[in-house]
């Protein structure tokens, strides 16, 4: 029995139907580049408005500069204990010392920022939670070290 062109259609056109559920629901994931950009768009910010408006922005207006997909920035003060003065996210970890978060593996990830991060800037990796998941995944920050702070964004690799 030879199959004709519109059942064919029929076919594949009920393929995609059911497939198209699954592919909508992959969330949409930020590359390497796309952290660095942004870390980079954050630097620019903090020189050009200052450091109160810059942190204010990224906590209270990210928008999608500082905020987009299952990236966002944000800031820790680069001394001991690794204060967060910025976060795009979750404005409720903003004074929060980056040195008592512990990743599922032990580790801590303020002082792993402390030591990694760079002017020129530098991976730092990690377990965190997914925004878009809610979900503790590998993640690995972008973290440049800029006058006296570390600005990063990350990638989660779920």
């Amino acid at each position: 029995m030879k199959t004709t062109l519109p059942v064919k259609i029929a076919l594949f056109a009920s393929l995609l139907l059911l497939t198209a559920p699954a592919l909508a629901d992959e969330p949409k994931r930020g590359t390497p580049a796309q952290a660095q950009a942004m870390v980079a768009r954050a630097v620019a910010l903090f020189e050009e408005a200052g450091m109160k408006a810059a942190f204010d922005r990224f906590t209270n207006r990210p928008g999608a500069d500082f905020r987009h997909l299952d990236l966002y920035v944000f800031v820790l003060k680069a001394e001991e204990g690794a204060r967060i003065v910025a976060h795009a996210v979750d404005r409720s970890l903003v004074g929060t010392k980056a040195s008592t978060l512990i990743d599922p593996d032990g580790l801590n990830i303020g002082r792993a920022a402390l030591k990694k991060a760079t002017p020129q800037g530098a991976w730092v990796d990690y377990g965190w939670k997914d925004p878009l998941t809610g979900k503790v995944v590998p993640k690995s920050t972008w973290a440049v070290l800029h006058k006296g702070y570390i600005f990063g964004c990350g990638i989660h690799k779920p």
